[in-house]
């Protein structure tokens, strides 16, 4: 007799869009939320879910965030909620800390030309 059980990461996106302005590169984009972890399984059947933590990805610079549980608890049951910035544990700005406009002193992607905060040219 085979028994199958197995524990697998997952990651999915739960239905959350808010548009925002960017702290990290000053441009406007969208919030998007999703949640990932690990689950034990039996014969392909999800038992139980462990290490669950909820995630928030920038549109305009790629950063990514950990998000408030009880905000990602709400956003997961399909509840109205606000994402303010203190709700947030940012754990990849998506921009180089080095690559700063010496204009504007704001952080810009490798290869561009010119600044998306200010409009300077760069180097």
């Amino acid at each position: 007799m085979f028994i199958l059980i197995d524990v697998r990461s997952f990651q999915e996106q739960l239905d959350y869009n808010e548009p925002m302005t960017c702290s990290h590169c000053g441009r406007f984009g969208r919030y998007e939320a999703f949640v990932s972890g690990s689950r034990f399984r039996l014969f392909f059947i999800p038992l139980f879910t462990f290490g669950k933590q909820y995630l928030v990805h920038t549109t305009c610079c790629n950063s990514w965030a950990r998000l408030n549980p009880e905000k990602g608890k709400a956003i997961e049951k399909n509840r109205p909620v606000h994402i303010e910035e203190e709700d947030l544990e940012w754990v990849d700005t998506g921009y180089s800390a080095d690559l700063r406009c010496p204009n504007c002193g704001r952080p810009y992607e490798s290869g561009t030309n010119y600044c998306p905060s200010c409009g300077e040219p760069l180097r």
